[in-house]
């Protein structure tokens, strides 16, 4: 195989840029990827590793802008914004605004719950090749809760994912101490969503890398991409740090990097870097027996092969890997509140990443309209690992010139007129 041609060129080795590159290659098509950095470098090999099609509701929605603001200098906060004048950055705000509202947020659900629902299938069907390799446990995921107000929205929001099919356990507080005993007395309850799965993100990298080289892709790693060749309605070649490369179809998975990518294709994809930062505690004195979010702060707690990890933020940044200490204290101060005997803040690792965000919340999968052999696949926020095996799926499919579903419309870039 000439490694500088191929069928497929995959721009991205995150989860979705891999998958993409394991499904394309085992429907027999020759595959190429090429990767800035080192594998998962992005926004795939940090995060908390969790497979949650509980998690159903998109970014935007009612009182989230408030929010951001609102700690926008107090960095406890989930959701924050970096300001900069930058006119790309505030009109993505501006359209992020216009899908804060009840309305879209239903009708985002309900399209997430679809894709929820295959993403988890797909990740068992993985795991039933080597889910031991990378620790791949359906254990659920237990949500944590400190007041009655967001007990009773959890309630709720368990009630319509068990109309979907997503099945559920609500604990009060002595239950939840049983259940999970590192679960301190100010937590009022919880509720464990059973469908819900763990794994350890940067060991399932690897195991997905093997098995997309198995099949015969070449990852080309600490290759950048620069510049584009176009020709009439397409794109020709592809100019990075280590030469030229050619493909009948190029797949840009690139992360938070995508637009960047998409200015030198001549379009302007909707993709914010959204920083989240993550704290890995090796043999910690204290761990928990499942995966945990605790609700009111939006922290995500995993278990990991002899670690701790405590994941949370969403900052706004662009493409700034800045790491803000009163951000990472936050986080672990808020971690504090419902884990009580958690490990002082000395973590062996603390990483951050940046999660590609639309202003929808919606993932941007399909054709560019203004060159017909480039496909996206990106902008899955907190969601990609979540989606990235089954969005693997769906662009092998439009490879293949054929259709992954009757809601292909909505995750289709032509919504923001590409």
């Amino acid at each position: 195989m000439n490694e500088r041609q191929a069928d497929v060129l995959i721009i991205g080795a995150g989860v979705v840029g891999l998958s993409v590159a394991y499904y394309a290659a085992s429907a027999g098509a020759k595959v190429v990827v090429l990767e800035r950095g080192e594998i998962g470098a992005g926004s795939s090999s940090g995060n908390a590793g969790l497979i949650v099609p509980s998690f159903f509701e998109p970014l935007p929605g009612p009182g989230v802008i408030e929010e951001g603001l609102r700690h926008f200098f107090d960095h406890d906060g989930f959701f924050g914004m970096q300001m900069r004048p930058d006119p790309r950055f505030l009109f993505w705000l501006l359209r992020f605004a216009r899908h804060c509202n009840r309305k879209d947020l239903h009708s985002s659900s309900q399209v997430f719950m679809r894709l929820n629902h295959e993403g988890v299938q797909v990740h068992q069907e993985l795991a039933r090749l080597g889910g031991g390799e990378y620790g791949f446990s359906q254990k659920g995921l237990l949500y944590l809760f400190l007041s009655a107000k967001r007990f009773i929205q959890g309630r709720e929001r368990a009630a319509r994912a068990m109309d979907s099919g997503f099945a559920s356990e609500v604990f009060s507080g002595d239950e939840v101490r049983d259940v999970e005993p590192a679960a301190g007395r100010a937590v009022i309850g919880g509720i464990r969503f059973l469908a819900d799965a763990g794994l350890d993100p940067a060991k399932f990298l690897e195991w997905l890398a093997r098995q997309a080289s198995a099949w015969g892709v070449r990852i080309k790693t600490e290759t950048e991409v620069f510049d584009f060749q176009l020709g009439r309605n397409r794109v020709n070649s592809v100019l990075t740090t280590k030469g030229e490369f050619r493909a009948e179809q190029v797949v840009m998975a690139g992360g938070a990097w995508l637009a960047p990518l998409g200015r030198r294709l001549g379009v302007n994809l909707p993709v914010e870097g959204g920083k989240g930062i993550s704290q890995t505690f090796s043999k910690p004195k204290m761990t928990v027996r499942q995966p945990l979010i605790l609700e009111e702060h939006h922290v995500a707690v995993s278990p990991l092969s002899n670690a701790l990890r405590i994941t949370g933020a969403l900052e706004l940044s662009g493409l700034d890997l800045t790491i803000n200490p009163d951000r990472v204290r936050g986080i672990h101060r808020s971690a504090g509140h419902y884990l009580p005997l958690i490990e002082p803040l000395n973590p062996s690792e603390i990483w951050r990443g940046l999660r590609p965000c639309t202003p929808d919340g919606l993932p941007l999968v399909g054709r560019l309209q203004s060159l017909n052999n480039v496909i996206i696949a990106g902008g899955h926020d907190t969601k990609g690992m979540t989606l990235g095996p089954v969005t693997g799926q769906y662009v092998t499919r439009l490879l293949a010139g054929q259709s992954f579903g009757d809601f292909e419309q909505r995750l289709s870039p032509s919504r923001f007129w590409l």
